[in-house]
């Protein structure tokens, strides 16, 4: 058996990506390629806070720095077009990663790309939550959760609206490599759907890691997904 040393498999990795874009350009093959980036890590992930859909809080120096290491470990990638979360920890997290990165391009938010929604929940620390019903759900048993009561959003909205961004840049831009920079849930539910995961089994695993990179790969024509390279943080080591 032969053992590849992981920094040449990285390697091979982003030849493989370079090889993929040039055989694009050069044939009648047409695959949209996303890089799913989360948000840099924030002073409510510090704190355990909820920090869906209806709030904020600033990056931390640690999320600062990895969104800039994100940014040159991903020099290699020709991105076409940046998109993120209108929420201003993902939109620093992308222009940060820009700033570090040769793609002179301009970063567009998408709405539909924001974090789950807790409702009433958002702000507030979620150990006041850990003896709730809908708490447990939320975090072993998705296809249970029912935020109703708090006027949170469900597993399925995420699916719906998020879906709808990932398959209108996939048939608006066939065979462009693209950025998107979201959230932890909203990207882990709607990339675990993505490949074919039911709700039950979105939490299963471990959450995306706060500046972690994810590539999915899309075919224009059936807008079927495959997941290439998961929760990426190899550049961190």
């Amino acid at each position: 058996m032969v053992f590849l040393h992981y920094p040449f498999c990285i390697k091979i990795y982003f030849f493989y990506n370079r090889t993929i874009n040039s055989f694009k350009e050069g044939a009648n093959y047409f695959m949209t390629t996303f890089y799913c980036v989360r948000h840099g890590k924030t002073e409510f992930n510090q704190h355990k806070i909820f920090q869906g859909g209806l709030v904020d809080s600033p990056l931390l120096p640690e999320g600062i720095e990895n969104a800039k290491k994100v940014g040159l470990y991903l020099e290699d990638i020709s991105f076409q077009h940046a998109f993120s979360s209108p929420q201003k920890r993902a939109q620093d997290t992308a222009l940060i990663l820009l700033s570090q990165h040769p793609s002179a391009i301009e970063l567009q938010t998408i709405n539909d790309l924001r974090e789950m929604e807790f409702g009433s929940w958002d702000g507030l620390p979620e150990k006041d939550f850990y003896h709730l019903k809908e708490f447990q759900h939320l975090v072993e048993s998705p296809h249970l959760y029912d935020p109703n009561s708090f006027d949170g959003e469900s597993f399925q909205s995420v699916i719906d609206r998020s879906l709808n961004v990932f398959n209108h840049l996939t048939k608006q831009y066939p065979n462009d490599t693209i950025l998107i920079v979201s959230h932890g849930l909203t990207l882990q539910t709607i990339l675990k759907h993505l490949d074919g995961s039911p709700i039950s089994d979105i939490r299963k695993g471990r959450l995306l890691d706060n500046t972690s990179i994810t590539t999915v790969e899309s075919n224009p024509e059936t807008l079927s997904y495959k997941i290439l390279n998961w929760n990426d943080t190899s550049y961190l080591d």
